[in-house]
């Protein structure tokens, strides 16, 4: 996965405010972005960062800011002890307050009632209300998140207590830890068997409960204090922005994944956009910006076996002819993946592991851990063959045995763009290797010298040899396929518009 900034904006202190961006909030079709900015309620177009309105509602910084789930109204909260709800089109139309400044709001999900809450008391109000229902609390509110259902609130208090409430304000269930509870949120899927709720706390720590109050597993110790914990709209992400200045990917039992950005402050909030792969980041220094998120195919194939990576964390192999799957979960960011007949290899941020087949059957699904390579190993492509992997870096090509010793280095003239086993006794298999300069070779695993095959005039896509090994098919970079006689080296066969190629592997022709 990698995240490219669709856009971004940097706010100036205006009104004698200092420009932080403490909360933002999506409308739920995904089209605005509401953020507090200082004293200003900001609306962006989500989609290209136009701003469409700059709000002067408050008097003082803007602390947090909420949409309703109807997209019809969204609601902002600042040091000023007010409560300003607006209309979608950015018309001012309610105002109420509380003896203390508001620390954070929350819209239930199926009514209209709004959470507001201050370092004294929490606030429950609904339009059919004429007055609002406020409930004292012993320690300041930090964060509010409701159930999917809309029937409890949980908030999050700077004294560590995470408080579960009834729409009506009644405590039903007491959480208690040791630090601030500077964010908390319910998981939104409602595949999940039961609610849970992911809680960032200031020791450094992200943990899951239950509704009824039990943890689900151990505290995840982060290494910097999360200021910001929000689902993706399908509940398996979570994006976890706090005082390291990153926006982190977690997986939804809090494996840490991957880097979504790298800031120059403080990450006060990170929200994904409902539905797509967005995520909208805002920080101490006043910027707001818009990442995109670019979820890259991470799959191996050999024959009739396919494996593919699932939820970033898993592996499923597929058997083609059978359509029988497996799932190996591996618990951690699978990198990468390979396939070579009984073997997959798959890489983890610090380790490869390399499984086997339990039998000695074309059907077998069976998979086994045969081994661990514990090594940090990075690498552009991965292969895997009977006895060795094989890791691609630029222009150079790395063979590493089973118990993780390098047995021997290839360094070629130019990037690797594609490689592939081609068979071969145990040991000594052959590999396809397509170069950026267009030159192809091929590589015996126990020999130091590369075969050169053929000189294509431009960049290598894709590469394999005939049953008979006498045709070599190349697709390039310009989605040209071509077929060459590797004897006489005749170009035998050309098409357009290919990108990829695979010969039959029982029948020459």
């Amino acid at each position: 996965m990698r995240a490219v900034v669709a856009w971004s904006d940097k706010v100036p202190d205006r009104d004698g405010v200092k420009s932080v961006v403490y909360d933002v909030a999506f409308r739920p079709d995904g089209s605005q972005l509401v953020t507090g900015v200082g004293s200003r309620v900001l609306v962006y177009d989500a989609v290209d960062g136009d701003l469409m309105h700059s709000l002067k509602g408050h008097k003082d910084t803007v602390y947090c800011v909420a949409y309703s789930r109807d997209g019809k109204r969204f609601a902002s909260g600042a040091a000023d002890k007010t409560i300003i709800i607006w209309t979608h089109k950015a018309e001012g139309i309610l105002k109420y307050s509380h003896n203390d400044a508001i620390q954070c709001l929350a819209y239930n999900p199926v009514t209209q009632q709004l959470g507001s809450a201050t370092s004294s008391d929490f606030g429950l109000w609904s339009p059919e209300q004429k007055s609002v229902a406020k409930h004292k609390v012993s320690a300041k509110i930090l964060s509010m998140s409701w159930t999917n259902d809309g029937q409890y609130l949980a908030l999050g208090q700077f004294n560590g207590h995470i408080s579960i409430r009834d729409k009506s304000g009644s405590e039903k269930v007491l959480i208690e830890r040791t630090a601030p509870v500077w964010s908390l949120c319910w998981n939104p899927s409602r595949d999940e068997a039961y609610d849970i709720l992911s809680v960032g706390c200031w020791d450094g720590t992200l943990s899951f409960y239950q509704l009824s109050g039990i943890q689900v597993g151990k505290d995840k110790d982060m290494g910097f204090d999360p200021c910001s914990v929000s689902y993706f709209s399908n509940g398996e992400y979570i994006c976890v922005g706090g005082t390291d200045k990153k926006v982190g990917l977690v997986t939804k039992e809090g494996t840490r994944l991957t880097t979504i950005a790298e800031r120059e402050s403080w990450v006060w909030c990170a929200k994904p956009r409902p539905k797509q792969n967005y995520v909208a980041v805002g920080c101490e220094d006043g910027t707001i910006s818009m990442y995109q998120l670019i979820f890259s195919t991470v799959h191996g194939l050999y024959q009739d076996r396919y494996a593919y990576r699932d939820f970033m964390t898993d592996v499923i192999i597929q058997h083609l002819i059978t359509e029988q799957k497996v799932r190996i979960k591996c618990r951690d960011y699978v990198k990468k993946i390979a396939v070579y007949k009984d073997r997959l290899a798959v890489q983890l941020p610090d380790r490869v592991i390399i499984y086997e087949l339990s039998h000695d059957d074309a059907f077998d699904m069976h998979y086994r851990v045969s081994t661990k390579i514990q090594k940090r190993l990075d690498c552009n492509l991965l292969v895997v063959t009977s006895m060795h992997v094989i890791l691609c870096q630029e222009k150079k090509l790395q063979l590493y045995s089973f118990d993780g010793h390098k047995e021997r280095e290839w360094v070629l003239e130019s990037v690797i763009r594609y490689i592939k086993v081609v068979g071969g006794p145990n040991g000594r298999e052959g590999l396809l290797v397509g170069l950026k300069s267009g030159l192809i070779l091929k590589i015996f695993i126990d020999n130091q010298f590369p075969i050169q095959l053929i000189k294509h005039p431009t960049s290598i896509r894709c590469l394999d040899l005939s049953a008979s090994r006498a045709k070599l098919a190349v697709v390039d970079e310009n989605t040209n396929v071509m077929v060459y006689d590797l004897i006489s080296k005749e170009l035998l066969f050309e098409e357009k518009n290919a990108n990829s190629v695979a010969w039959n592997t029982e029948m020459e022709e």
